[in-house]
């Protein structure tokens, strides 16, 4: 049976594995969300996740991808009224 050291480490290995997967999913999310960001603001985004220095920075950045998105799309609704 392993120790109780080696137990507290597998599980902080367990827990930072957690955590960085999480990261990489929303920085994944991002991505693909920039693809709907009209072009000519895409690169503003994309160096604002490249320069992202914790999890809350990009989620800061999905909530500007979420503003972003649904002006696009209020703006494209309105013009076909």
């Amino acid at each position: 049976m392993a120790s109780d050291n080696i137990k507290k480490f597998v599980e902080e290995v367990k827990n930072q594995v957690q955590k960085e997967a999480k990261y990489i999913e929303l920085v994944f999310t991002i991505y693909y969300l920039i693809n709907l960001v009209e072009p000519s603001k895409r690169e503003s985004f994309r160096e604002a996740i490249n320069n992202a220095e914790s999890i809350e920075d990009a989620y800061e950045i999905l909530n500007a991808l979420k503003l972003q998105i649904g002006a696009q799309g209020a703006r494209k609704l309105l013009k076909s009224l």
